[in-house]
């Protein structure tokens, strides 16, 4: 595989320790399937000739996979931080403090101009490559938890239980809540979700990436009032939780799916 070369990002990068994994496997593919329905056909055909026949679901992980890989030293370290930005309480993306390596606002916008206005330049690994963290970093971006506090590493450190089993706010954000809220495959979560009129999806598809990452910022500020508010050390969340963030969970993945399919569409379509 050939080196990862952003010349944006050439200093050594020094990360935090914790885990920018989102939604896990499950809802990246429920993002990514959402986002294949709605592709135009010029958008689909690029992506298939780009990806080798493959559909952008199947690649929706890669990037969190990619981490275990012996090609991570290799030059994909430099995008560590771009899976999250971390947002401390009262503060907005522009107000926060910014990573000097980079995050998920300011990864997307460097990989969609390279995208659209450097695409004859970048060699058809790094095409692939960019299509790949594209699908995956615009998952990432609508997970509450990757606008978590800088203070507590993104909710890292917010201690809670869940259904009895000690956690963290992060972790219940990144596959528990899922797994939790329904038993379903990505095909059954699509199903189900993508059933909403043209008049909503045109309005969730407006926007800046900057304006997208805001939203999430603010429902992360009130999963963090939530557990504050109920004034336990370690709370135990479990079914009242599911209850009362099932909608948040499918807003999430639902939006996600739709701007992802625009971003690919204006892309490519």
């Amino acid at each position: 595989m050939k080196k990862f070369a952003i010349a944006l990002l050439c200093a050594t990068l020094l990360f935090s320790s914790f885990s920018a994994f989102a939604w896990g496997p499950e809802g990246h593919d429920v993002v990514a399937a959402i986002a294949e329905k709605h592709l135009t056909k010029k958008a689909k055909k690029a992506l298939d000739e780009l990806l080798g026949g493959k559909s952008i679901i199947y690649y929706s992980s890669w990037m969190d996979s990619i981490q275990n890989s012996p090609y991570w030293e290799d030059g994909y370290n430099k995008t560590k931080t771009w899976h999250y930005g971390n947002v401390d309480k009262g503060l907005t993306y522009q107000t926060m403090q910014k990573n000097p390596d980079g995050d998920v606002v300011t990864g997307l916008e460097f990989l969609t101009r390279e995208l659209t206005e450097n695409y004859d330049n970048l060699t058809d690994s790094m095409r692939v490559d960019y299509v790949k963290m594209i699908v995956h970093m615009v998952g990432d971006m609508h997970c509450p938890m990757h606008a978590g506090r800088l203070s507590d590493r993104g909710g890292n450190g917010m201690k809670v239980r869940w259904f009895g089993q000690n956690t963290n706010l992060h972790s219940v954000w990144d596959s528990k809540m899922i797994n939790s809220a329904r038993k379903w495959g990505y095909i059954e979560w699509v199903e189900q979700l993508d059933r909403t009129d043209k008049k909503f999806k045109k309005s969730v598809m407006r926007g800046t990436y900057e304006e997208w990452f805001n939203d999430t910022v603010k429902y992360a500020a009130a999963l963090y009032d939530y557990v504050e508010n109920l004034g336990t050390e370690n709370p135990n969340l479990s079914y009242q939780y599911v209850y009362d963030f099932s909608d948040l969970l499918e807003n999430r993945l639902l939006v996600g799916g739709y701007r992802l399919a625009y971003v690919l569409n204006t892309i490519f379509g």
